[in-house]
């Protein structure tokens, strides 16, 4: 039996090129104490990736980059750098290690049928494993402070599940609109 690929029980696909930035216009920012969450509604198209890594020199191969949904940046507050992000997608759902220190973005696809829904699932790890996910991305001191201050967290969390769940809708409606591009 030959493995379709060299290694099926990685993590995720480990890329060299930072995250396509998010849609200001498209997001709204809440403070969580040592961390910032921002909600996106976001629309990702093949002609966004392009541009985007025009700017790398990566090449992405054929790409069928079309997809939606709501998305969250997790930042240190410290210093504003993005560690995290899930992007609760229509169609492929994922999230992402950014570790900017090591230009590593550690992509990880959320099977859907086996976790639920992208939504739900992405408030639970927030609310349940956000110290470790931070730490593996590279953010120790986040990880420690989101540790010594989790009420701020909790509450944070609130305002970002009604965000997200707002941010599907109009991500929905973006998708619907004329291209952005």
């Amino acid at each position: 039996m030959t493995a379709i690929h060299p290694d099926p029980y990685q993590r995720g696909i480990m890329f060299s090129v930072m995250p396509i930035p998010p849609v200001a216009e498209h997001c709204v920012a809440v403070e969580g104490g040592p961390v910032t969450f921002v909600v996106e509604s976001r629309l990702l198209t093949k002609e966004l990736q392009a541009a985007h890594l025009a700017e790398s020199g990566f090449d992405p191969g054929e790409s069928n980059l079309d997809d939606f949904g709501a998305t969250v940046h997790v930042h240190d507050a410290a210093d504003d750098v993005e560690y995290l992000r899930f992007d609760c997608f229509n169609s492929e759902p994922h999230y992402h290690y950014i570790n900017l220190a090591k230009s590593e973005n550690l992509v990880c696809r959320i099977d859907e049928v086996a976790e639920g829904d992208p939504t739900e699932w992405t408030l639970s790890r927030l609310a349940v494993r956000l110290p470790e996910m931070l730490e593996l991305a590279g953010a120790q001191q986040a990880a420690r402070a989101v540790r010594s201050q989790p009420g701020r967290v909790e509450s944070a969390l609130e305002r970002v599940a009604d965000l997200l769940r707002r941010a599907q809708i109009d991500a929905l409606a973006l998708r619907s609109a004329e291209p952005v591009l």
